[in-house]
């Protein structure tokens, strides 16, 4: 299932959805996380414990921060991150998925409560197999959590299975160097589609009065100087264009 994901450049990208198998990852590498977590402060209460510090702290007190400093994150971790993380916790990111409406916008803080407390029915209640049975079965990969929000999650890679905006078709790689850095400021959505049909059309791609004119008008625009070819400089541009406006 594809999702439209618009940028804040009114450039649409194309994401899949999710499988089960990025999706069940990121959910192990957060309980990871949290269990790194409690660890984490069971090792420093033993150190206290150890070094007879307690006695300087009021018991009941000491124990209820305690509760809450170590429960509180491990309750709401999804809640959290989702809701503060642009709807990626730490294992969403390591696996690099992320949660979306079904429309491709963010979500608000309401669809993120509700995917939360869903979590209950989906994971806890059911040992995870109502989750996976959802999100391998219905059309837009949702477990009952997403269904009742109006979420799903998508995955962020690129050259993804059958994604229709690789990273080969931008021409982007590691060590990709942008040369026009401003260029999302000095043209638009519309300026860069013109240049991608003109130089793409079979009829006027090697048309050199053609590719000539569009060249001198975006360097007129733009005020960029570059002494090569024209097609050259006109495709630079648009992947400039493009590699900016997937970094938003």
């Amino acid at each position: 299932m594809i999702i439209e994901v618009q940028t804040t450049q009114n450039v649409t990208i194309d994401y899949e959805t999710a499988g089960v198998g990025y999706r069940l990852l990121a959910y192990f590498l957060d309980w990871v996380v949290i269990f790194a977590w409690y660890l984490g402060w069971i090792g420093i209460i033993s150190i206290f414990s150890e070094a007879g510090l307690w006695s300087a702290f009021d018991g009941n007190g000491i124990m209820i921060f305690l509760i809450i400093i170590i429960a509180f994150p491990i309750l709401f971790y999804d809640l959290l991150f989702e809701t503060l993380n642009h709807g990626q916790s730490i294992g969403k990111m390591i696996v690099k998925i992320r949660v979306v409406n079904v429309d491709g916008t963010a979500p608000s803080g309401t669809s993120y409560l509700l995917r939360w407390l869903f979590r209950i029915v989906d994971f806890s209640m059911t040992e995870g197999f109502l989750a996976v049975i959802m999100i391998a079965t219905t059309k837009k990969s949702q477990r009952l959590g997403d269904y009742i929000a109006g979420t799903t999650v998508i995955d962020l890679r690129l050259n993804a299975r059958n994604k229709e905006l690789k990273l080969s078709d931008l021409d982007f790689h590691e060590d990709y160097k942008v040369t026009y850095r401003d260029v999302l400021d000095r043209l638009s959505d519309r300026d860069i589609q013109t240049i991608t049909s003109i130089i793409d059309d079979n009829r006027m791609q090697y048309n050199e009065y053609f590719n000539q004119r569009l060249a001198d008008r975006i360097k007129s625009i733009t005020g960029y100087e570059y002494d090569g070819p024209d097609r050259v400089f006109l495709r630079k541009v648009v992947s400039d264009y493009n590699y900016l406006a997937v970094q938003e």
